[in-house]
C-alpha cells in the first residue's frame, strides 16, 4: 500500500490555496497501478468556512476522488508546518482498502459493531471524529459513538475557530454534529496522546465530592493538599484569608495556569499522563477548604495538580512519538500518513515558537505525510480531552 499524498496551502483566495494543494500532492507521486487514492481527508480554515460546498465540489472533481471528510479550525498543520491564524489548508489522499472505510455524519450512520466486509474485516472497527463543540451533549455522543465500535477507539477533535455558515465536509458541506470516518479492522491504526502539562506532586486519591468541587482528598481536606503540593509553608497554608493564600502562592509556578488532572480509578490504563482528563481549577474556598474545579469527578478517581510547561510538554511529545516509532520498528511496519490533533492552547502559545510541535514530531518519525488541526478539545477512545495532542498513524 503507498504512502498517503500531502499537500498544503496558503493564501487569502481559497481556490489558489486549494490550486496549490492538489498540485502538490497529485505532482509528487505518480499515479499507482491498484487504482489510486479513494479518500480525501482535508482540515481548512476557518475563513473558507462559508465556501465549503464550492470547496468540496472543486475536490470531487479535480482529485476524482468521491469521498472526502474534514473540519474548519481556526489553525491548521502539515509536516513540519503550522498555519496559526492563516488563510490556509491542508489535504491528504489516501488509498485504503475499498471496504475500509466508510464516511459518517448525522445523515449517514456508522456501520453496525459486527458487520463485516467482504474481506472478513469488522467494518467499524475505529474512527476519525470531528464534533461540534457547541453540542451540549457533546461528550455523550463522543462515548455514544466509541461504543459503537469494535475497538472502541475514537481519535479527532472539536473545530474551532469562526465559521457560521460550515464547519465539517462528510462527502457534503455541513454545519454542526459529528462527522468523520469509520475504519475496518482492515485498516490498522496506532495512536498516542501527550499532555501540556507537569504535575506538581504525586497522585491523590478523591475521597469527598460533590459535582464540580473536590472536598477531600487522601482523607484530607482538597485545599490543604492542593497548598501543599505548591510547597506553600504554614502558617499561610492554613489561612482563612483569600488574601493570604493567594499571597503565598509560587506565582512563577503557576503563570500559565492551575489544573488537575482527573482519571478513573483504574490505575495504569494508559503510559505517563495520557489516561487522565486535565481541567481548570476554577476556584478555591478557604472557609470550607475545597476546591472548585471544570470536571466532575466521583469518590475513588485519581487526580493529580498539574502545570502548564513547555519543557514538559515538549518532553511528552518526544516519548509518545518515540513509542510510535518504537512500535513502527520492531513490527517492521510502514508510516503511509499521520494525523495531529492538538489544542489551540498549544502550537506557539505554549512552545514559544510556531510548528515546533510539528518539527519536533518530523524530526523524529522522518517526512511522513501529516496533517491536522488545532481544536476546542481532543478526541481519544472515548474522551474529550484538553491541552493535549492526539497523534495517529496509519500503517501497513
Amino acid at each position: 500500500m503507498p504512502a498517503f499524498r500531502l499537500g498544503h496551502a496558503t493564501h487569502p483566495q481559497w481556490q489558489m490555496a486549494l490550486e496549490m494543494a492538489l498540485a502538490q500532492a497529485q505532482g509528487v507521486h505518480p499515479q499507482a497501478d491498484s487504482g489510486g487514492p479513494n479518500l480525501g481527508l482535508i482540515y481548512l480554515s476557518d475563513r473558507f468556512g462559508a465556501d465549503l460546498p464550492d470547496i468540496l465540489a472543486m475536490l470531487q472533481e479535480r482529485s476524482s476522488i468521491r469521498h472526502w471528510a474534514g473540519a474548519i479550525s481556526s489553525s491548521i498543520c502539515a509536516t513540519g508546518v503550522e498555519y496559526d491564524q492563516e488563510p490556509a489548508l491542508a489535504l491528504m489522499l489516501c488509498e485504503l482498502p475499498a471496504e475500509g472505510f466508510q464516511v459518517f455524519s448525522g445523515r449517514r450512520r456508522t456501520p453496525e459493531p459486527t458487520e463485516r466486509a467482504p474481506d472478513g474485516a469488522l467494518r467499524a472497527h475505529t474512527a476519525l471524529v470531528h464534533a461540534d463543540p457547541s453540542l451540549p451533549d457533546v461528550a455523550e455522543l463522543i462515548e455514544e459513538l466509541s461504543g459503537r465500535l469494535a475497538s472502541g477507539f475514537l481519535f479527532g477533535a472539536l473545530t474551532s475557530g469562526d465559521s457560521p455558515s460550515y464547519s465539517q465536509i462528510a462527502d457534503e458541506a455541513i454545519a454542526g454534529g459529528l462527522s468523520g470516518v469509520v475504519f475496518s479492522s482492515a485498516v490498522r491504526l496506532i495512536s498516542r496522546v501527550t499532555q501540556g502539562c507537569a504535575p506538581l506532586a504525586g497522585e491523590h486519591v478523591v475521597t469527598a465530592c460533590k459535582q464540580h468541587f473536590l472536598q477531600e482528598l487522601d482523607g484530607r481536606p482538597a485545599l490543604d493538599v492542593l497548598l501543599e503540593d505548591l510547597g506553600v509553608r504554614l502558617p499561610a497554608r492554613s489561612a482563612h484569608d483569600p488574601q493570604s493564600i493567594l499571597e503565598a502562592l509560587p506565582a512563577h509556578r503557576l503563570r500559565q495556569g492551575l489544573f488537575v488532572g482527573l482519571a478513573k480509578g483504574d490505575r495504569g490504563r494508559t503510559p505517563g499522563f495520557g489516561d487522565y482528563l486535565v481541567r481548570n481549577v476554577v476556584g478555591i474556598d478557604p472557609v470550607n477548604r475545597l476546591l472548585a474545579v471544570a470536571g466532575e469527578s466521583s469518590t475513588g478517581d485519581r487526580v493529580v495538580f498539574c502545570t502548564r510547561d513547555r519543557d514538559a510538554a515538549r518532553r511528552d511529545l518526544v516519548r509518545i512519538v518515540s513509542e510510535l516509532r518504537t512500535e513502527v520498528e520492531d513490527e517492521g511496519l510502514t508510516i503511509l500518513g499521520a494525523l495531529y490533533h492538538s489544542c489551540v492552547a498549544r502550537g506557539a502559545s505554549l512552545f514559544g515558537s510556531g510548528g515546533e510541535e510539528l518539527e519536533t514530531i518530523r524530526h523524529h518519525l522522518g517526512e511522513v505525510p501529516l496533517i491536522g488541526m488545532y481544536g476546542n478539545g481532543e478526541i481519544a477512545r472515548d474522551r474529550i480531552y484538553g491541552y493535549t495532542g492526539v497523534l495517529s498513524l496509519f500503517v501497513a
